[in-house]
């Protein structure tokens, strides 16, 4: 085979494995793992570096018209985000390539591991390791370093003679497949959710329209008066905007969970705080002084309009939003996203940016457990859940508002991710969307 035939089928392997990964399907995933190879196996550093981008490019096509819904934007932005986004991913392939296949040992998993942790992994995507645990079930720790160095050990094989080395790959075959074929078995059942948990899938569409959000207030409440689950569990930003005159307006229904030893985690939207002091005082004011009552008879009354004008009003001052998921109820605590969206929520070099919070807590207690809660975008990255599970969590839970990406794969990619990464640790999970 031709050098030039041999990195043309490997770019076209990437640009497969991309489109597979891309699909959110668990085959798609688990076929990804072998992204190292197709672009660590070219002959030159340039054809690395094509195959990575190919790969990438092909991966992570869902969030062209994901932002373009997101931010109600032109095309031509998320198009640049998404080659910009590929571009830096394939950096670290593109680096750690080699003609001496042996170091391939260590340069693979060290590209990996660049991808990852940050800052290249708050970009870090269609990550190869995301199908750990459908490929080795409860192999925690042992499946994810396993599926991080058998691509070196495929591409070192390159320097032995081919008995040695259909060897050396058959045995590799052998026990990866038997780890595999051993957890499926063990941990053949997804684990058992904590008892008197429940997750509320909701169908709201964009909650931060006039009054759509008092519609899922509502809901929520009755919701919960009707339910005798302990813990319940509701989508990411079902409550736009938590302040405490949002706090009082619920208040009734909040007496009534504390009194049955009911919580509430309610994903909601909280002002990011990187104004100054005077500036918060400024903006509770404006929220304690919003009329709720007069909202509530201005929809009854149809006078949406008019109302509007004042919705929006109190919107604008509360930019930019913080996405959380409160604790309400019988218990009280907020956990804050740790990886923002970026661009959308984390604006590098400006002041209206929601913070990262890379070194802030991963885990959240609840009805005695330790919840991993994974928000949203969360969920598509490795380095959030990775870093929770450091932190011996007893659940993994996510939340997500997915209603602006529902003709592309990402909700399903989300959802099988959150799976996977549970299969892996042989972990209960359990999850909230808003469709």
């Amino acid at each position: 085979m031709t050098t030039s035939l041999k990195d043309r089928l490997l770019l076209c392997s990437a640009v497969a494995l991309g489109l597979g990964v891309s699909s959110g399907h668990p085959l798609g995933m688990i076929a990804a793992a072998g992204m190292p190879v197709v672009c660590l196996a070219p002959c030159t550093r340039n054809t690395a570096f094509e195959s990575a981008f190919a790969y990438y490019a092909a991966a992570l096509w869902p969030i062209i018209p994901g932002l373009e819904a997101y931010w109600k934007s032109e095309l031509l932005i998320p198009v640049l985000l998404w080659i910009f986004g590929a571009i830096l991913l394939s950096l670290p392939w593109a680096i750690a390539w080699t003609a001496n296949r042996i170091h391939c040992l260590w340069r693979a998993p060290l590209a990996l591991l660049a991808s990852i942790i940050p800052p290249l992994g708050i970009l870090g995507l269609a990550s190869p390791v995301t199908g750990a645990g459908y490929l080795f079930p409860g192999a925690s720790w042992i499946g994810l370093a396993l599926v991080a160095l058998l691509p070196g050990v495929v591409l070192s094989t390159q320097i032995l003679q081919m008995r040695r080395r259909a060897l050396v790959l058959f045995s590799t075959s052998v026990i990866c497949a038997a780890l595999s074929i051993a957890g499926a078995q063990l941990h053949e059942r997804d684990g058992q959710i904590p008892h008197g948990w429940i997750a509320v899938d909701t169908h709201f569409g964009d909650v931060s329209r006039p009054f759509q959000n008092f519609t899922a207030a509502q809901f929520i409440q009755q919701k919960a008066a009707e339910s005798l689950a302990r813990v319940l569990i509701f989508p990411e930003s079902v409550v736009p905007r938590w302040s405490e005159a949002t706090e009082a307006f619920w208040q009734k229904s909040l007496d009534q969970c504390r009194a049955r030893g009911q919580t509430l985690a309610i994903g909601a939207g909280v002002p990011a705080r990187n104004g100054t002091q005077h500036d918060a005082v400024e903006k509770l004011n404006d929220l304690k002084s919003y009329d709720f009552v007069a909202a509530i008879d201005a929809l009854q009354n149809n006078e949406v309009h008019r109302q509007w004008i004042s919705n929006h009003q109190m919107i604008s001052l509360m930019r930019p939003i913080d996405n959380t998921m409160l604790l309400v109820g019988s218990e009280s605590a907020t956990f804050y996203q740790r990886v923002p969206v970026p661009i959308g929520m984390w604006r590098p070099f400006s002041t209206a940016t929601v913070p990262l919070r890379l070194g802030a807590p991963g885990v959240l207690p609840i009805d005695h457990q330790r919840a991993a809660v994974l928000i949203c975008y969360e969920q598509m990255l490795t380095y959030p859940i990775l870093a929770s599970i450091l932190q011996h969590p007893t659940v993994i839970v996510g939340i997500g508002n997915t209603f602006w990406v529902k003709h592309t794969p990402i909700p399903l990619y989300q959802a099988n991710a959150l799976r996977a990464w549970a299969k892996l640790f042989h972990l209960p999970y359990i999850s909230a969307a808003n469709s």
